[in-house]
């Protein structure tokens, strides 16, 4: 499955030959970011960053915690046609690197957003959601001591996010969310992705390495002599990126 996806996806962002002077810029991914599973039904990507937060699971004996301030991929995302046009809808999105498995999705319409401003007496409208919830993922990020958020699994397949602001008094609740587990197709295409994604940058790598090499060959051949030396040493299979040119040389 993941060769099909790979071969009709992607292949002709890996075939790509990258120029030498290129080599070390950033790599375009834009190719095989547009093929992001996330952005389906018109979304668009506002905010991607890696937010730590607490986990815990709730069992029948009450909630027990699994981590302490695990980086855990925060995805905002909307259908807002553009800048200046107010989304009606806003997706978000949370995985976990250690646990491919671990995809929670949460969709919040107008409708949703009124219901939740009466019950959690939001002083903000719709249009602002999306940006203060980034303000606080931000300053979860900076501020560890002070922001904290916490992702409790639930057992009935209903997860929750609360956002806490610590303070010398009290801690006050700034917002919490309802998230539910992302459907296995949801969670399987996201697999693929990431494969494909984390594939296509080691394929990069490699070629970055390779001009490396090249460059040092050119420049200083005796440079190479120490490092192919210690090839079994250190298990660096060097011959495979610069056998050829090694060899003219």
């Amino acid at each position: 499955m993941m060769n099909n996806y790979q071969n009709e996806e992607i292949s002709d962002l890996n075939s790509k030959n990258i120029p030498l002077e290129d080599a070390i810029s950033k790599p375009d991914l834009s190719n095989i970011e547009s093929k992001d599973p996330s952005l389906s039904d018109g979304f668009k990507i506002i905010y991607n960053k890696e937010v730590p937060l607490d986990l815990k699971h709730q069992t029948n004996e009450g909630i027990e915690d699994i981590a302490s301030l695990e980086l855990i991929r925060f995805k905002i995302l909307s259908d807002s046609k553009d800048k200046e046009a107010p989304p009606t809808r806003i997706k978000i999105e949370l995985s976990w690197e250690k646990d491919l498995l671990f995809h929670y999705t949460s969709i919040i319409d107008e409708q949703k957003f009124s219901d939740m401003k009466n019950e959690q007496k939001f002083i903000i409208d719709f249009p602002e959601y999306c940006n203060a919830i980034q303000k606080i993922c931000d300053s979860c990020i900076n501020n560890t001591d002070i922001y904290i958020g916490e992702f409790t699994i639930g057992k009935n397949g209903v997860s929750e996010l609360i956002f806490i602001k610590s303070t010398p008094f009290k801690d006050l609740e700034l917002l919490y969310l309802e998230f539910k587990n992302s459907p296995k197709e949801i969670i399987r295409k996201q697999m693929l992705y990431k494969f494909a994604y984390v594939k296509s940058m080691l394929e990069y790598n490699k070629k970055v390495i390779k001009v490396a090499g090249d460059t040092i060959l050119e420049c200083n051949p005796d440079i190479m002599n120490p490092i192919l030396d210690n090839n079994d040493k250190y298990h660096i299979d060097i011959n495979k990126f610069f056998y050829d040119k090694y060899q003219q040389n």
